[in-house]
């Protein structure tokens, strides 16, 4: 049985092909466009995952896309006429956006080709698909499953106790009440306006104090059994006047903050103002509020659920801020997050909840960050042979086979403080570079930061930069370490003694957002670190997207393009290096 799971109109596109209850690959939408967040049907994606399982449309036999227009439909229609005065632009753009759903075969068949008669489109209640994700994929018999995120078929947070592989969802947070919206707001006001900043309030929370979680007070409310609403005067969302653009572009929204908003908090600060003391408190504040909120939904579950297994997904599961204080301050004491909890991953969760749906059984547990494409050294050499008119002659070209050796010298590289762009096998699935597409540094090296930023990142000064460490070296670096966090999802303290080694990946908090890399996760990269720990006694890379104020690069020409735009020292394309 193939199917084709796709996340469709909805920021952050993407599209897996799920084989017998295995899933082969999946890939984001953005990383092959080159647009960030890119919304709409991921043709490209599509064609793809099939070329690379030399297969066509027509093998498919269901696809699964998560969304579903019937979900939560008494909510919906309650919604609608308590409030359509209000909320008629609102309601005909997502009315629009169902029925692009809707077409969803059509236009593929369109653009790739004819389907199977008897392929059909499902449809996977978007929070069903995120919980999905994150259980099938965890090691987990049994789990309370958290989804939270700004909205998805009219609801923002789901739970639900998962046993015997069915994915259950006992209560739900309806729109327009939203931790994700809420967090999104504060972005916008603090200046960010792009889709998906919110990391960027994270990483200025911890230059400031939470003094203004008083004031946030009256713009969320906590409310019993797990539950918490917003105080709508504060927003626009929910209001006529607001306008969602979600299809073949960039995702974009209006203001959704309300200018009420100003007579808490003061004017918003434009995106190029300086920032200031009162704009991190902000920062520190809302942070500290969506904390509040995560631990009363986490309190209440535990004590419905009695179980210590818990999943986490949605957008919102990628405040790794958050997360690296549940297994501390819960009574959950083991945690799994999904190297992609995002919309992104509603693609895979979409098919796995078909596969079930259908078969009654548990899709096969074999996904790992590492599910894209790779490229071949005989690619490589290829791309690396028509360039050669571009590359100049202060550039050399080596080959190392022995991947032991390459390790060794790239390793050695490192410790003269070289940047090197690490492209190796599979492309990431998710938001993270975890050591296939990286931009690699020495963490010892207290200017790094701004090194790579006027180098190559040009990005905000405030935001840190993550540590890659050795899986069994991580107890001995932070504080806190309970398990493996092999797709940077939790941020923990590092030990005190320890600070002053790697002060290129401590953020002013004292904090490091850890990659914990295993043998059997990623043979290349466990040895790149362990050779670097052989020579400067440090288990620690410093460990960036390998990207230029875009998309993560996906393919070796792409790769190369960054590589020879910026300042990077060398490039690593599988067994070939390009040095500077």
């Amino acid at each position: 049985m193939i199917i084709l799971g796709i996340n469709a109109y909805h920021p952050d596109s993407s599209a897996c092909l799920l084989i017998d209850g295995e899933l082969k690959i999946a890939l984001e939408e953005e990383r092959l466009n080159r647009i960030k967040h890119w919304s709409g049907l991921p043709i490209l994606s599509i064609k793809a995952c099939l070329l690379d399982n030399n297969l066509r449309i027509s093998d498919v036999d269901y696809i699964a896309v998560n969304k579903n227009i019937y979900a939560n439909v008494f909510y919906k229609i309650k919604y609608i006429l308590l409030n359509n005065k209000n909320n008629f632009n609102y309601l005909t753009d997502k009315f629009k956006n169902r029925i692009d759903a809707l077409n969803i075969i059509k236009v593929i068949q369109k653009e790739i080709g004819q389907t199977k008669n008897s392929c059909k489109l499902i449809g996977v209640e978007h929070h069903k698909a995120h919980i999905a994700s994150a259980f099938y994929d965890s090691h987990y018999s049994s789990a309370v499953n958290l989804s939270i995120d700004g909205s998805g078929d009219f609801a923002s947070t789901t739970w639900g106790l998962t046993k015997n592989n069915k994915v259950k969802i006992d209560d739900r947070i309806f729109f327009p009440h939203s931790m994700g919206i809420f967090y999104e707001a504060f972005t916008q006001f603090l200046g960010f306006n792009h889709y998906g900043e919110e990391y960027k309030v994270m990483g200025l929370s911890a230059y400031g104090r939470p003094s203004e979680t008083d004031k946030i007070k009256k713009i969320i409310k906590i409310e019993k059994n797990g539950k918490f609403s917003l105080n709508l005067k504060y927003f626009k969302h929910h209001k006529n006047n607001l306008h969602y653009s979600w299809n073949n572009g960039v995702p974009k929204s209006e203001t959704i903050f309300d200018k009420k908003i100003i007579n808490i908090f003061g004017l918003p600060r434009n995106p190029n103002d300086n920032l200031n003391d009162h704009h991190k408190n902000i920062a520190a504040s809302v942070q500290k509020y969506y904390e509040i909120c995560l631990f009363h939904i986490l309190e209440h579950l535990y004590k419905k659920y009695k179980s210590t297994n818990l999943t986490l997904s949605g957008g919102c599961a990628q405040n790794s801020l958050a997360n690296g204080k549940i297994l501390k301050n819960s009574n959950f004491t083991s945690l799994y997050i999904p190297s992609n909890p995002g919309d992104g991953g509603g693609a895979v969760g979409a098919a796995y909840c078909l596969w079930n749906q259908i078969t009654k059984k548990r899709p096969k547990n074999n996904l790992n960050a590492y599910s894209g494409k790779s490229y071949s050294n005989n690619y490589i050499k290829n791309i690396l042979d028509n360039y050669k008119i571009d590359l100049n002659k202060e550039l050399q070209i080596l080959l190392i086979n022995d991947f032991q050796k390459l390790s060794s010298y790239v390793a050695k590289e490192l410790s003269k403080k070289k940047i090197i762009g690490w492209f190796q096998d599979k492309m990431e699935w998710g938001p993270r570079a975890l050591g296939n597409r990286s931009i690699i540094a020495d963490p010892r090296d207290a200017n790094i930061k701004n090194i790579l930023n006027l180098k190559i990142k040009r990005r905000e000064s405030f935001r840190p930069f993550a540590p890659s460490i050795l899986y069994e070296e991580a107890k001995n670096w932070f504080e806190d370490f309970t398990d493996h966090e092999p797709y940077m999802s939790r941020v923990l303290k590092f030990k005190k003694n320890k600070i002053n080694i790697v002060q290129g990946v401590v953020h002013v908090d004292e904090t490091g957002r850890l990659q914990t890399v295993k043998l059997e996760d990623n043979f290349k990269y466990y040895n790149l670190i362990k050779e670097f720990n052989k020579i400067t006694g440090v288990p620690i890379i410093l460990n960036t997207s390998f990207n230029e104020n875009e998309p993560i690069v996906n393919t070796p020409e792409e790769a190369l393009n960054c590589f020879l735009r910026t300042n990077m020292d060398l490039l690593v394309l599988q067994n070939y290096i390009i040095k500077r």
